[in-house]
């Protein structure tokens, strides 16, 4: 009876160091696919904090990449629209030059003054019509001094500094820009319209200028939340990042482990089945 069970606990120390190894080897694997050291919250708490803190840091960021480039699609899609005014301005500047030339008769001028009018008409249905997400582009709804402000979060605190406001686009309609009434059926008009029309450039290019301004700044913006995240990755997988040459070293020893204590284990269970046989002076 002591036999056995002193046979029945080398068995169970032979099981436990199978068990053990295969652990090994299997906690090795685990760290080789996911590339991360930090298997479980007990293999090193100080780095597990540590590396979950600069994950969340890094998803914050992640999402604030995301609002600034979403704040430039806003910024060009507001340029793309200011372009085409700016071009129908400058359509419309060419007509009044055309319209003051006194070589023209007044059926030729009125028919220069329709196509006047559609550009004013266009320039007006351009401002009314561009949206963003539902946002009003050009209508003043993002001046500088509307009730209507519009801030991107481009960083993850809540100060003014991780915000860039967006309200740089003055309106662009026709009665704004004080070409509203403007028209070129007469010599007098077309003059006075060129003159109008000119101003109307200016205050144009004037808003692609701090349109243009700010998508550099958000560019800008972008260029610097990927350097964080690039440096914060870095240091996080330094942190929790697998050793690949030490892991498969340690598997490879893991499964020689393994390996021996099986035969270990089977070679004892061979002895054991012989035992009896002994007991019973029987020759096996």
């Amino acid at each position: 009876m002591v036999e056995r069970v002193g046979l029945g606990n080398v068995n169970d120390r032979l099981l436990r160091a199978v068990e053990n190894n295969r652990s090994e080897t299997v906690a090795s694997l685990a760290k080789i696919a996911s590339g991360n050291r930090l298997t479980g919250a007990g293999e090193d708490p100080s780095a597990s904090s540590i590396s979950a803190q600069l994950r969340s840091e890094i998803q914050a960021l992640s999402q604030a990449v995301r609002n600034t480039e979403a704040g430039a699609n806003f910024v060009n899609t507001a340029e793309g629209g200011l372009a085409t005014i700016s071009d129908l301005v400058a359509r419309g500047r060419e007509l009044a030059v055309q319209a003051a030339n006194g070589t023209l008769g007044d059926a030729q001028r009125q028919s220069l003054n329709q196509e006047f009018t559609a550009i004013r008409g266009e320039i007006d249905r351009t401002v009314n019509s561009l949206e963003f997400n539902g946002q009003p582009l050009l209508n003043g709804n993002l001046g500088a001094d509307s009730p209507n402000q519009v801030n991107v979060q481009v960083g993850t605190g809540g100060g003014p500094e991780d915000q860039v406001n967006l309200n740089v686009i003055e309106n662009a309609g026709t009665q704004a820009l004080g070409i509203a009434t403007a028209g070129i059926s007469t010599v007098e008009g077309a003059l006075q319209a060129f003159a109008t029309l000119g101003d109307a450039a200016d205050q144009i290019n004037a808003t692609r200028g701090r349109v243009g301004a700010m998508g550099a700044r958000l560019s800008v913006a972008v260029n610097a939340l990927g350097s964080r995240i690039e440096n914060l990755s870095a240091a996080e997988s330094q942190l929790a990042g697998t050793d690949i040459a030490r892991e498969v070293s340690n598997l490879q020893l893991s499964q020689v482990r393994t390996q021996a204590s099986l035969q270990a284990l089977a070679a004892q269970n061979r002895q054991n089945l012989r035992i009896p046989g002994r007991l019973l002076d029987i020759q096996g």
